[in-house]
């Protein structure tokens, strides 16, 4: 999701975040620059869309790093 207001500026804080009946995900924030309450919704199937895929390889060579890493403290990893 993008969080920016009508005026082009982003919010300095998420007030909420919820879910609607029908499954869409609403966020709620204040816009400091003009003084605006906003509320975007997305129905849950457009975020799994927009999520970036996972990098399997990142993911691999992250948990070898982390074992060797937890190893060389000593600590026995599976």
């Amino acid at each position: 999701m993008q969080f920016a207001c009508h005026c082009g500026q982003t919010p300095d804080r998420i007030l909420e975040i919820g879910f609607t009946s029908n499954r869409h995900m609403v966020v709620h924030f204040w816009c400091a620059a003009c003084s605006r309450v906003l509320f975007i919704s997305q129905s849950l199937d457009e975020c799994a869309q927009l999520c970036p895929r996972l990098d399997t390889e990142t993911e691999t060579q992250s948990a070898s790093d982390d074992a060797r890493f937890l190893q060389s403290l000593g600590i026995a990893v599976s």
